[in-house]
């Protein structure tokens, strides 16, 4: 019939994919953009979806002067929406079909429709090798729970892993590696045993949006690794509890880590893992 000249096509993407997805333009979600190191070296690349379509995307991108030769790439991008009081983080593949500039002005993608938009689980499970020079400061603990941090004794603060041969083998959203030569273990009396519980600060160099500049965990070690020869011990801690400083007072408000994901690190883990990334010339 000829009505069915006029009927608008399928779009390739299903329901609830598209519906993240006017979620996502609706609350101007920043989505950060991975493109293969091949493409740009550009760092921190990231675009909010502008306007859609049955079968294209109208991605505003942050970071870039001009268009460039993104024509034909393939990106990869990622994102977090409000659900209720919750997140959710998702991610989807696309091709960008067309670089421009807008009438008034900014650099905008018009990219494919991507076939599904998949709820992403990656920044709770990265785990990264973080560079010293992004922290500004970190102190170990034995654990002192809720007590005093001024008289408390320090197994091991940041002069200890840039002069001592300790390590902070990785982070992630819910706990981190450390490596304590045995020198060190004996020296400070801090040889780790399974169970035992620690408190963390972490102080940061960079600041990001809707991540605390500095974070204290109370911390238990869920893996202790003994090396049989040189006796060098490296211990793994689960996050269980986490605060931030509060704003008021400058006291600390406690939570508990809940799904193993401590918020208040999950997006800066990602950030730097993206980084690193770019840096190695890797993709996922």
């Amino acid at each position: 019939m000829i009505l069915d000249l006029f009927k608008r096509k399928d779009s390739p993407i299903d329901p609830v994919s598209r519906e993240v997805l006017n979620q996502a333009m609706r609350q101007r979600a920043k989505m950060d953009m991975v493109f293969d190191a091949k493409v740009t070296s550009i760092k921190g690349l990231s675009c909010a979806l502008n306007n859609m379509d049955n079968s294209s995307l109208t991605l505003e991108v942050y970071g870039l002067d001009k268009p460039g030769a993104f024509g034909g790439k393939l990106v990869d991008c990622y994102f977090r929406i409000r659900e209720g009081k919750s997140v959710g983080y998702f991610g989807f593949n696309t091709r960008i079909e067309r670089a421009s500039t807008g009438k008034n002005g900014g650099i905008f993608f018009t990219a494919s429709m991507p076939q599904r938009v998949d709820r992403s689980q990656r920044r709770r499970s990265l785990r990264v090798h973080p560079d010293m020079a992004w922290l500004e400061d970190i102190v170990v603990w034995r654990d002192i729970g809720h007590s005093s941090f001024e008289h408390a004794t320090i197994i091991a603060a940041r002069k200890d892993f840039t002069g001592k041969g300790c390590r902070v083998e990785n982070v992630s959203a819910g706990g981190m590696g450390l490596f304590f030569p045995r020198a060190f273990c004996r020296e400070a009396g801090a040889c780790p045993l399974l169970g035992d519980a620690y408190t963390v600060h972490l102080l940061f160099n960079q600041e990001m949006r809707n991540q605390p500049m500095g974070v204290w965990f109370e911390a238990k070690a869920a893996r202790v690794v003994d090396d049989p020869i040189t006796r060098d011990q490296s211990l793994g801690l689960e996050f269980i509890r986490v605060a931030s400083t509060r704003g008021d007072d400058g006291g600390l408000s406690w939570r508990l880590v809940e799904d193993n994901v401590a918020g208040e690190l999950m997006e800066r883990v990602f950030s730097w893992h993206t980084f690193l990334l770019r840096e190695r010339g890797q993709t996922e």
